[in-house]
C-alpha cells in the first residue's frame, strides 16, 4: 500500500469507526428504561418540593401581614420593673456612667 492509499485507508477506518460509535449510543439511548425511570423520579420530586416551596412562601406571607397589621395597631409593649431592694438585677441603661 503507498503513501495516500494508506492515508485515505485511515481517514475512512476513522469515519466508520465515528459513525458506528454514534449509531450504537444512539440504539443504546432509545431503549434505556431506567433513564426513563430516573425521569420520572427528578419529576417527582421536583413536584413535590415545588408545593412545599408554595406552602413555605403562604406562610411567610401570612406572617408579613399579621406583622404588618400589628404595626397599624398601638405598641402594646409591657414594662416591668424590679423593687430597689433585688441588688441582683441590673439596668446598665439607667446607670449614666457606663452609658
Amino acid at each position: 500500500m503507498s503513501g495516500p492509499e494508506f492515508i485515505v485507508a485511515i481517514v475512512a477506518i476513522s469515519c466508520a469507526t465515528g459513525l458506528l460509535k454514534k449509531w450504537m449510543d444512539n440504539r443504546h439511548c432509545g431503549t434505556d428504561t431506567t433513564n426513563k425511570e430516573e425521569l420520572e423520579e427528578l419529576h417527582h420530586a421536583f413536584e413535590q418540593h415545588k408545593k412545599e416551596m408554595q406552602k413555605r412562601v403562604q406562610n411567610l406571607e401570612a406572617i408579613v401581614a399579621d406583622e404588618e397589621e400589628d404595626d397599624e395597631k398601638e405598641p402594646n409593649y409591657r414594662h416591668v420593673e424590679t423593687s430597689s431592694s433585688d441588688s441582683t438585677l441590673t439596668n446598665d441603661l439607667q446607670q449614666k456612667e457606663k452609658v
